[in-house]
């Protein structure tokens, strides 16, 4: 067994003993508008970054 296959196994025991609950927080409408644009921000740099390009004719307007 080599390294990597010990350090994945270790993850993977790793993830068993942490608990994995999922807790909803409240977020006001303004807030969750900022973070999903933060988000959506971030994905276009690390996109452009790893060599994507961007068509504005190709973005999706939100529904809300």
């Amino acid at each position: 067994m080599d390294a990597r296959e010990v350090s994945v196994l270790q993850l993977q025991l790793l993830v068993l003993k942490i608990p994995t609950e999922s807790v909803a927080v409240p977020m006001d409408t303004k807030a969750q508008t900022e973070l999903i644009d933060l988000m959506a921000r971030i994905l276009m740099v690390v996109f452009q970054a790893e060599g994507g390009t961007v068509d504005a004719r190709d973005t999706v307007q939100s529904q809300d």
